[in-house]
């Protein structure tokens, strides 16, 4: 038989191959996922031709047919499109999704190797949905791996320390992932609360009487004298701002004794005739005119009722009194020629104090409301014409209430007072509440993300409220980031890390071997004895420093269509064709040859 019989013969079986592998990826030109196969052909052996003389310059050979070379595994990603299913998605870069037909089963991907509990597989298949149990498998039944923490059991959702969860999803240890559908947020318990907020002086004010009168009605007396005179407002609402009309302008005839005065506001004291609280004005009044300064209730038979200031004549004679100035205009006070007897006084209008109110929602045990609440009353203002310049103050009332009844839960208020330093921050420390038996630390001086502040180009409100506490929620989104992690989204507005999906890398994607259903497997080879990996061992497609992907991104709903190029597929798909059909014709040239051959003998 003649070698173009055999030469031919080889190339009608390779071309076939070849036509086979491209029949192949045509076929799969739409599956989800599909890696295209590149058929590659080598020479079957060759042969030195001795024959034609060792004398000649080149070296003299020839080759007997052909036969399959390779069918390689195309690492071209395909194209992206989106799609709707929950849980979807496709990985762009050099990767694959880890799946198993265990529900039970483990893997672990260490820097030197891996272990598992049961055979794995690999794909880039991404269609991937929600089984029976609850488990996220692909559309074969087979289960995702990945790092789940295990947060959800019995369909309830318990929070944990999100400094662990960290350290745990940069980790290479691998299991299935579990998500039901009607998972329920654990409530959580408040035990810390901070807020950051600006207070602006302008802005609100309240009656006097909610600060300077305990519950039982009576004037507490140290508040009184130590409030910044500019602290305080009319009924109309109107701050003093005495800081820009300093002056109270007294003059009175009492008996033989005529006096004329002008009181200031600031921080120079008695010597040159300045007030800064109302203790100080008090004294001045004592001291200078003999007058007394007083606040009284506007109706003493009730329990509360508006506050005001008096000027009061404590002893005989009777006095004639002037009032005037911007203090005295602002609240009322001014009188021409008033006779007071002893014991007579010159009221005020109903003074008010700057004042801001917050709440905050926190949680019990249960998950039941409850509101944080805190009262700020301003107890002395900024003067940057002092010597030295005053910084405001304020002394905040803080106290749990019940949602309905707007009662506290325990009698007993928590106090304290802040300052503000020259850039506006303010300074205060946290403070503890009694919550339902648990202690609850409350810091007012910053949250998460802002600095309180009493900048006056801003209304008094609330910036941010951080607490650690959550209600009970139900689930109500799924959300996949680049770097595969999944987070839920529940009703209550908590947003929790539940795990993240499990990607794999080789150094030889062409290694891994097809085992159907758009599988991937690790294909062993025995190297000097031992049994190795022909791809190598499977690479954690994160960083375990900073748990971002290495290789690639997950695009969640999306699915990555097959990477076959239907034009080269195709045009190569008729080369295959040609290929065969001059391989047949040699092949009956050669067997016409023999034909000859054998008619020699007749």
């Amino acid at each position: 038989m003649n070698d173009t019989l055999l030469n031919a013969y080889s190339g009608i079986k390779t071309h076939q191959f070849g036509i086979d592998s491209l029949s192949n990826n045509i076929a799969n030109i739409n599956t989800v996922g599909y890696r295209e196969n590149t058929p590659e052909f080598k020479s079957l052996f060759s042969a030195h031709l001795d024959t034609l003389g060792a004398s000649n310059v080149t070296a003299d050979d020839r080759n007997f047919g052909v036969t399959k070379g390779s069918n390689a595994i195309s690492d071209r990603d395909g194209e992206y499109m989106p799609s709707d299913g929950e849980f979807n998605m496709a990985y762009q870069g050099s990767g694959w999704f880890i799946v198993g037909p265990n529900k039970n089963g483990s893997m672990q991907i260490n820097k030197d190797g891996y272990k598992q509990a049961q055979e794995n597989f690999y794909t880039r298949e991404g269609n991937f949905l929600r089984d029976a149990d609850g488990y996220i498998v692909n559309t074969h039944g087979y289960y995702l791996y990945g790092v789940d923490l295990h947060k959800i059991k019995n369909g309830v959702l318990t929070a944990g320390n999100p400094d662990e969860e960290a350290k745990i999803l940069k980790s290479g240890k691998l299991s299935t992932l579990y998500l039901p559908r009607d998972v329920q947020y654990q409530p959580v318990l408040t035990t810390k609360v901070d807020m950051s907020l600006n207070l602006n002086a302008k802005n609100h004010v309240r009656p006097a009487e909610e600060y300077f009168l305990n519950k039982d009605g009576e004037i507490i007396n140290e508040r009184f004298l130590n409030q910044d005179a500019n602290a305080l407002a009319n009924d109309d609402n109107e701050p003093l701002d005495l800081a820009m009309h300093r002056n109270l302008e007294i003059m009175m005839v009492k008996g033989d004794m005529a006096q004329d005065l002008t009181f200031k506001y600031g921080t120079g004291g008695p010597e040159k005739n300045e007030f800064h609280t109302l203790g100080d004005l008090k004294n001045l009044l004592k001291t200078k005119a003999n007058l007394d300064l007083t606040i009284a209730k506007s109706k003493p038979d009730q329990i509360k009722s508006p506050l005001m200031l008096q000027i009061k004549n404590p002893t005989d004679p009777e006095a004639t009194l002037f009032i005037g100035g911007p203090m005295a205009e602002k609240l009322g006070w001014t009188a021409s020629g008033m006779i007071l007897k002893k014991g007579e006084t010159r009221d005020s209008v109903g003074i008010r104090i700057p004042f801001y109110s917050t709440t905050a929602e926190i949680y019990d045990k249960g998950g039941d409301k409850y509101l944080l609440k805190s009262d700020f009353f301003m107890t002395n203002s900024k003067d940057p014409m002092a010597t030295p310049p005053t910084t405001e103050k304020w002394d905040v009332e803080s106290s749990i209430i019940e949602m309905r009844s707007k009662l506290p839960i325990t009698p007993q208020t928590v106090r304290q007072t802040i300052t503000f330093d020259k850039d506006g921050k303010m300074q205060a420390k946290p403070v503890t509440l009694n919550f339902k038996g648990t202690p609850l630390t409350y810091n007012i001086a910053k949250s998460e993300d802002y600095q309180s502040s009493d900048v006056p180009y801003e209304d008094s409100k609330i910036y941010q409220i951080s607490q650690d506490g959550k209600p009970k929620g139900l689930l109500q989104n799924m959300r996949i980031d680049d770097n595969g992690v999944i987070h839920l989204a529940f009703s209550n507005g908590a947003i929790e890390t539940m795990g993240r999906v499990g990607i794999a890398a080789f150094t030889n994607d062409q290694g891994l071997r097809k085992v159907g259903s758009n599988l991937f497997d690790i294909a062993n080879v025995t190297r000097n004895g031992r049994a190795a990996p022909l791809s190598g061992n499977p690479i954690l497609g994160w960083d375990r420093d900073d748990g971002k992907l290495k290789f690639g991104k997950v695009m969640h709903k999306y699915l990555e269509t097959s990477n076959v190029n239907a034009g080269s597929s195709l045009t190569n798909l008729i080369l295959m064709q040609r290929g065969y059909s001059m391989n047949a014709k040699a092949f009956t040239t050669g067997d016409d040859l023999v034909k000859e051959a054998i008619n020699l003998k007749k």
